[in-house]
């Protein structure tokens, strides 16, 4: 149940490297997190795009529009989700995505960067109650910890 914030800098991407960005990324989580092909689990895959305007990005303390680009992410998910491996391949992943969405004639560098955030146990709280990580696995049913609800069971 990918979560993500994703905040681009102004004028790098135009609207279909957008919707290629955020199939993309959206892809990688789904990948990383082990999240199957089924409707009832990748409805959870949510992204939250915004663009900054013109003006508002810098590099040390310089204007930057049109000279750097860049894409933050900052992923949510519950803790106990993701090991080592996985963040490693969502960090390579989300590199291709931009390659993918931009290709490789740009007139300046795009760079990444992402936050994961893991959601301590308990801490997480959607259409009215506290959802902990068996809760989250029997409704998005990742696939390399599906094993863990049956061993509670």
């Amino acid at each position: 149940m990918p979560l993500l914030y994703v905040t681009l800098t102004p004028g790098v991407f135009n609207a279909a490297a957008k919707a290629k960005l955020v199939e993309a990324l959206t892809e990688a989580a789904f990948v990383a997190e082990s999240v199957p092909d089924l409707p009832a689990s990748r409805v959870r895959g949510l992204v939250l795009l915004q663009e900054l305007p013109a003006g508002q990005f810098y590099s040390n303390s310089e204007p930057a529009d049109g000279k750097l680009g860049g894409v933050f992410i900052n992923y949510q998910l519950p803790a106990g989700v993701l090991d080592g491996a996985r963040k490693a391949k969502f960090a390579r992943d989300l590199a291709a995505a931009v390659d993918l969405a931009l290709g490789q004639d740009r007139a300046y560098p795009v760079f990444t960067s992402a936050v994961i955030q893991e959601v301590t146990e308990g801490q997480w709280a959607q259409n009215g109650k506290i959802l902990r990580l068996p809760d989250n696995v029997s409704i998005t049913k990742f696939e390399h910890l599906v094993s863990m609800n049956e061993e509670v069971a």
